[in-house]
């Protein structure tokens, strides 16, 4: 029996992650652009969000 991982899931997620912060993004910072944290916390999770989706596609297998 194969071993659950999650990949597939992760995927659907960091995909939803990844098109929300390049939707709301823009209006966040225009905003709030005195919040420096939220702003640097936004640029972190939009590198972090296109790197797991990479590495995620590399690892991914499909089944029958």
């Amino acid at each position: 029996m194969a071993t659950k991982t999650g990949i597939p899931t992760l995927a659907k997620v960091s995909l939803a992650l990844c098109r929300s912060l390049t939707k709301f993004t823009p209006i966040i910072v225009r905003l709030y652009p005195d919040n420096a944290a939220l702003l640097a916390a936004l640029a972190a999770a939009s590198a972090a969000c296109q790197v797991l989706q990479t590495e995620l596609a590399k690892v991914r297998e499909y089944g029958d």
